[in-house]
């Protein structure tokens, strides 16, 4: 029993050592799996980095540096899905489209790119609706008998059309325009509207509903067309108007293509009112439907390079240009005699000192000190000459000039710019730069001005500003032909601040293109390319010298200064949804009159 007890308490004293020894050995796999993954994230190996991460986390979960570096992996998928899903969607492949946008959102619920995204998607896979739709007003429809006939008939045009139109149950009645003359009619096997039809274009006539199993039957002819004929109307709504000139583009076609006289716009609720006849209606309604289904639309990637570089550069040797030349006599007897007579005469007349004041003749002393100090003899000279000639020149000192400074700037803008046929689609890159245009102020001083000025209530009127649009400005209309070719009607501008001022009022520089291009879809057009250099040189130095091959540039000073801009803007178009077009309304097919 104390063996047991004794063998108890040594486990107990070295389980803290085990449990202390498998912590720091974690520790160190933790610090081995995280320099690993730090490496394959940088070789671009992000599966094998992922797979140590979450060994790592495994290992010890309260790692914060592992567990930022999950966190960082985790958003680096997010958004390399997100990129792939925007590429499949321009490139039209919408299916691989929504499937990374799903992916991205498993991974962040509330992304609001993979969100906006998967709308996106889905709106283009999914039908919309109608941007043409239209109601009929109640109109009579004849209801024949849905039967086959066989037709030998010989005789006049009012029994031939009598027998016809009973034969299907439709009784007529016949009008007296209609002239009699000798038909024969042999045909097997009809219905009512091919019978109608042949029988309407033998014997020259139209037909107009009065109820379900009546009809008037009139003679083809203008007058009557324009009396006895049936109009039916026709409200459309087209929702895809987005001015009224959309609608009175289809009051124009209306009136122009089809010669329909009955036209009533409503451009406040984007609605066209027609009466015409059932057949003319039915084709304006195809034709109409044909240009005003969806529009097709491209994606624009647009891209804006910029790149400026400055360099200021000083090198040489900056000797004198500039020699002050004296006579030593002068200066010295300046020196001892007349400048220090004038000194001590100034003193002695304003009793600044007298021979019993001992700081008085200190003061004196010091002036004189002053004076020496500020003589030229006291500067470095070289001597010339001898006797009264004597000459001498101040020897100025040298500087030597040896700096360096650049600069360099880098921006990249892409841009992707969603457009539909015929819309503009306007890009805007730069500032809005607020330019002072009237200030106010009282004129007259009356009590009451004086008096919120006194207690400092007063508070000024804000004054007027206008904002002037700076930097890149870039218009473009896309229109599509077919899936292959897209031509883009361009407006291109480029403002800045200049460097004068007029009036106080800065100046600004305008740089315009205005034209319209073709460009395959996929390609990539440069839509403008500009460079900008400035380059400033000085030389100082001493004439003559200075411009010597090898003497020059040991003896002179030479500045340089250059600046360098370059503006690069490319685009390419990506066909993201075709043109719905209907071949069935390139070629309508209108009935003859008097037909169902």
């Amino acid at each position: 029993m104390r063996k047991s007890l004794v063998l108890i308490a040594g486990l107990c004293l070295l389980c803290p050592a085990y449990a202390a020894s498998k912590n720091e050995r974690n520790r160190k796999k933790v610090e081995r799996d995280y320099a690993a993954a730090i490496d394959s994230i940088r070789a671009g190996d992000f599966a094998r980095a992922k797979n140590l991460l979450d060994e790592a986390i495994e290992l010890d979960p309260n790692d914060i540096r592992v567990l930022t570096a999950q966190e960082l992996l985790r958003q680096n998928d997010i958004r390399q899905k997100i990129k792939q899903a925007t590429q499949d969607l321009a490139s039209n492949q919408r299916e691989q489209a929504l499937a990374q946008f799903r992916a991205a959102l498993a991974l962040d619920p509330k992304n609001a790119v993979a969100q906006q995204g998967l709308r996106s998607a889905l709106a283009d896979r999914s039908p919309s609706e109608p941007k043409i739709r239209y109601r009929d007003a109640n109109d009579i429809y004849l209801e024949p008998k849905d039967t086959a006939h066989d037709f030998h008939y010989k005789g006049d045009t009012r029994g031939l059309l009598n027998e016809i139109w009973n034969a299907y149950g439709i009784r007529p009645l016949i009008d007296n325009s209609v002239t009699s003359k000798q038909q024969r009619f042999d045909i097997d096997g009809v219905n009512f509207a091919t019978a109608i039809t042949i029988a309407s274009q033998m014997t020259d006539t139209f037909y107009v509903p009065v109820a379900e199993n009546q009809a008037l039957i009139f003679a083809d002819t203008p007058e009557n067309r324009r009396n006895f004929e049936r109009l039916a109307m026709r409200t459309f709504y087209i929702g895809d108007a987005t001015s009224p000139q959309d609608i009175n583009e289809a009051v124009t076609l209306l009136r122009t293509i089809f010669d329909i006289r009955f036209v009533m716009p409503a451009t406040s609720s984007n609605q066209v009112t027609v009466r015409a006849p059932m057949p003319m209606l039915d084709a304006a309604t195809r034709i109409l439907e044909d240009l005003y289904s969806r529009k097709p639309q491209v994606m624009l990637e647009v891209n804006v390079y910029q790149v400026e570089q400055t360099l200021a550069r000083d090198l040489g040797l900056l000797i004198p240009t500039q020699f002050t030349l004296f006579n030593v006599n002068t200066e010295a007897q300046k020196l001892l005699s007349g400048a220090n007579q004038d000194l001590i005469n100034q003193l002695i007349s304003s009793g600044a000192i007298n021979q019993a004041n001992s700081s008085s003749i200190a003061a004196l002393l010091a002036g004189l000190a002053a004076g020496g100090q500020n003589s030229i003899l006291n500067q470095p000279i070289a001597t010339f000459g001898g006797g009264i000639s004597r000459s001498g020149v101040i020897i100025p000192g040298i500087s030597l000039h040896a700096s360096l400074n650049t600069s360099s700037f880098r921006s990249l803008d892409h841009v992707m710019l969603r457009a539909e046929q015929g819309d503009a689609a306007t890009f805007r890159d730069g500032t809005r730069y607020p330019i002072l245009n009237a200030s106010f102020a009282p004129i007259f001083n009356t009590s009451a001005i004086s008096q919120v000025l006194g207690n400092g209530s007063f508070t000024a009127p804000f004054p007027s500003f206008s904002y002037e649009d700076l930097g890149l400005t870039l218009k473009a209309t896309p229109t599509i032909h077919g899936a292959r070719d897209v031509s883009l009607k361009l407006e291109f501008q480029l403002r800045g601040l200049g460097a004068t001022q007029l009036n106080g009022v800065p100046v600004i520089t305008n740089r315009e293109y205005t034209g319209t291009i073709g460009i395959p879809v996929g390609a990539t057009a440069i839509l403008a390319g500009m460079v900008t250099r400035q380059e400033q040189l000085s030389l100082q130095g001493l004439p003559g010298i200075a411009q010597l091959p090898i003497l020059g540039p040991g003896t002179s000073l030479h500045n340089k200064q250059t600046d360098d801009a370059e503006l690069l803007i490319t685009i390419r178009p990506h066909l993201v949804r075709d043109s719905l077009h209907n071949a069935n309304a390139s070629t309508v097919f209108v009935p003859p009159p008097g037909t169902l």
